[in-house]
């Protein structure tokens, strides 16, 4: 999907990365520029909602309608899609999707 630059391991990034790129069917889209900052510690769920946060924010500071905005959305639905799949993987999967969504309406 993205040539697979990410390194796994550890609690960084790459774990994001890895666990992407594990999910069947293939993400529909590139999702690597997303995936390449640093979202922190946390739990998959937590970092991805994060990164899906940021991907809303830069669509919200492009308002109109330019092709960039269109993509920046779609990332942002697939980070937030991954993040809930991830959050039922973990011990307390309502608390994780309760998190989610605090987290993308804008209360980190």
């Amino acid at each position: 999907w993205c040539g697979s630059g990410l390194a796994r391991g550890g609690l960084g990034v790459s774990a994001v990365g890895g666990w992407v790129e594990d999910r069947r069917p293939a993400p529909p889209m590139d999702l690597e520029r997303w995936l390449q900052p640093d979202a922190g510690p946390g739990s998959i769920s937590q970092r991805m909602s994060l990164l899906a946060r940021t991907a809303l924010d830069e669509f919200r500071s492009r308002p109109g309608r330019i092709r960039e905005s269109a993509f920046q959305l779609l990332a942002a639905d697939a980070l937030v899609t991954y993040a809930c799949e991830a959050a039922l993987e973990e011990r307390d999967p309502p608390a994780a999707l309760r998190a989610i969504l605090l987290r993308t309406a804008g209360e980190r």
